[in-house]
């Protein structure tokens, strides 16, 4: 048993057991609210799903016996294969109160076995309809029968119940280009969300274009197909079926830390200082203004209040942050357990743990990351003798990567494995009903399907994986940290997870340029210099312009293509442009210039995140109030780029 692992846990549990009991309660007063017990039903879920890997990891065995029989149950509540009744919602209270009673005496250094008699009923009323046949409901009889046969069990069980509570069952199509079909789709997907429910996605190719991707969605909604139709239209969707006259995430396990002064407090005094700083510049400014060019003596204690208004700033916002040694110690340990378990022998590395970041996100971070490591250990790395097969060295290796600037921090989880076979996958999808026979997908579309409520290439179930539960947890967790999660891989080779996640705050030094009649912030770190460039300087042929600097020719792109995707190069026609020179690791170049309207200068400027809205947007790291009331984006260069390549 790993003892320190077994301390963090139970200081958490507490707060994981408050939210199951409260979710049981939910349940007991929600049985005939079909949408919303749903969703209280999946938390319930989602939180056995963390206690259960918890304990495993923990050495629990008994936490994790009785854990895994209430997942299991609440796995065919789910699924409609057992009823929500009075008999279930007892032993649903029973047994968070087994965890409860198990987790205390493990604090108190006894162990407790699990619950005979508990884990029979568990298990009986789990299986009691385990082999029920099934008539196909008129909702499903509404739908093409390629999309019908393709919905998962638990996706029927959504569909039977939306519609016997009177919602319309639609089917919305689109199609989307490749290179973007993510950021397009997930639009839908939230103005979809925002008048019903979204059953059941099914992506595949497009019959006559090969450079996009067909998504058919099976939609429940009490508005009619031509209100839904109106409202999808401008995000390039329809609507190809309707019966409009038919009536019928995050599990969260938070790290223990105590903060000394509530982080409300702490941000209330970072903006007043904030505040204070900037209109002790503009009255500096003033000064400077009317009285001509001020004395040394106060130009340079104009300077030291600045210095120490920055200090000041500093300090505070380093009173929200932690550094990030603690949850990558962590993760570590939970993840030797996991191989341990899985029977890998898996070597793992953490770097960045002096990485800061906003103790709410630290607390927030550890249940995604655990999740990426697990998954790493039971679907990357693989067993010796197929790595010996292979080529590769007995042991695997995952590593787990921070690093931070300019408001955002990134997290890398990489492993040498398997990587993602877009066979195997589609082999996976079909198997659970989230691809139709025959289907084939593309490296691409692998990508996107592991991501897929209910996915999983487990084989079978066991206390650690095997239900689907994992990626789409993490996906919709870092989407609602305002982060983006992305993904590369090579079969054979291994596989990488990113999480980028904006911070609360951050003190940033910022060059401030002009584009499209905006004001935008850029990280002066990435910045050489800037300034204005001569006609003469800018050359280029076939669409590519190059700028002349310091006897060198560097690529020139322009903030305005950048921003929105449009044409890069070109365009300048002899006109003299301000650029400004950025350090860049993409395409082989080691700088390359921006174009913009015009440079206002440097300043340091106060960073906040704009909140889980951030993610539709590619290359915003936040926002900033600029001394003139203005709100400006804060722009990452390095991702603006990284996209463009």
């Amino acid at each position: 048993m790993d003892e320190q692992l077994l301390r963090e846990f139970l200081a958490e549990a507490e707060e994981l057991i408050g939210e199951l009991y409260a979710g049981v309660e939910a349940l007991r007063a929600r049985r005939g609210e079909g949408r919303a017990r749903r969703e209280l039903l999946a938390g319930v879920f989602r939180h056995a799903h963390t206690v259960k890997g918890s304990a495993a990891a923990a050495g629990l065995a008994g936490v994790c016996e009785v854990a895994h029989e209430f997942e299991s149950l609440l796995d065919a509540v789910r699924l409609g294969r057992a009823a929500l009744d009075d008999a279930a919602l007892d032993a649903f209270e029973e047994a968070v109160g087994a965890v409860d009673e198990a987790l205390r005496a493990a604090a108190a250094g006894r162990e407790r076995a699990a619950p005979a008699e508990l884990l029979a009923r568990l298990r009986r009323l789990a299986e009691a309809g385990a082999g029920a046949g099934r008539e196909q409901p008129a909702a499903e009889r509404a739908l093409p029968a390629e999309v019908a046969d393709a919905l998962s069990e638990q996706e029927r069980r959504r569909l039977r119940e939306a519609a016997a509570e009177g919602a319309n069952v639609l089917l919305v199509e689109a199609d989307f280009p490749l290179e973007s079909f993510d950021e397009e789709f997930r639009r839908l997907s939230d103005a979809l969300r925002a008048g019903g429910e979204i059953v059941s996605t099914l992506p595949g190719a497009h019959e006559s274009a090969p450079d996009r991707i067909r998504f058919r969605v099976v939609y429940a909604s009490e508005d009619g197909a031509a209100a839904v139709a109106s409202r999808v239209a401008p995000l390039g969707a329809g609507v190809a079926g309707a019966d409009d006259e038919n009536a019928g995430g995050q599990s969260s396990a938070p790290l223990a830390m105590q903060v000394r002064v509530p982080l409300e407090e702490l941000d209330e005094l970072v903006s007043a200082a904030h505040e204070l700083y900037t209109e002790t510049e503009l009255v500096l400014g003033l000064a400077s203004a009317s009285g001509g060019r001020p004395a040394p003596e106060i130009e340079s204690g104009a300077e030291r209040v600045r210095r120490r208004f920055v200090e000041l700033e500093e300090r505070l916002i380093g009173l929200r942050m932690v550094t990030l040694d603690a949850t990558l110690e962590r993760a570590r340990r939970a993840a030797r357990a996991a191989a341990r378990s899985a029977g890998r022998e898996v070597d793992f590395e953490t770097a960045g743990g002096e990485v800061r970041i906003d103790r709410s996100l630290a607390e927030r971070l550890a249940d995604p990351l655990l999740h990426l490591l697990r998954n790493a250990v039971h679907h990357g790395v693989e067993p010796e003798p197929e790595r010996l097969a292979a080529g590769k060295a007995a042991r695997g290796l995952v590593r787990v990567e921070a690093s931070g600037e300019a408001g955002l921090v990134t997290l890398r989880v990489s492993d040498d494995g398997r990587g993602i076979d877009p066979a195997r996958v589609a082999g996976a999808a079909r198997a659970r009903g989230l691809l139709g026979p025959g289907a084939e997908v593309t490296r691409e579309q692998a990508l996107r399907l592991i991501f897929r409520p209910g996915f999983s290439t487990a084989e079978s179930v066991t206390s650690a994986s095997g239900r689907g539960v994992g990626l789409d947890v993490v996906e919709r967790a870092v989407e609602q940290f305002g982060g983006q999660l992305r993904v590369w891989s090579e079969p054979g080779r291994g596989a990488t997870f990113e999480m980028r996640l904006p911070t609360t705050l951050a003190l940033v030094h910022a060059l401030l340029v002009k584009e499209g009649g905006e004001r935008y912030c850029l990280d002066a770190g990435h910045v050489v210099e800037a300034g204005p460039a001569a006609p003469g300087d800018v050359s280029g042929e076939g669409g590519r312009a190059l700028l002349r600097w310091r006897g060198l020719e560097v690529p020139l792109l322009t903030l305005r293509g950048l921003l929105w995707k449009s044409e890069a190069g070109g365009g300048f026609d002899g006109r003299a442009v301000a650029v400004v020179i950025a350090r860049t690791e993409v395409g082989g170049a080691r700088h390359v210039a921006v174009a913009v309207d015009g440079v206002e200068g440097r300043r340091d400027v106060l960073v906040r995140s704009l909140g889980r809205h951030a993610a539709r947007w590619r290359g915003v790291s936040g926002a900033t109030e600029l001394p003139d009331g203005e709100a400006a984006l804060v722009l990452d260069l390095r991702q603006l780029l990284e996209a463009r390549a």
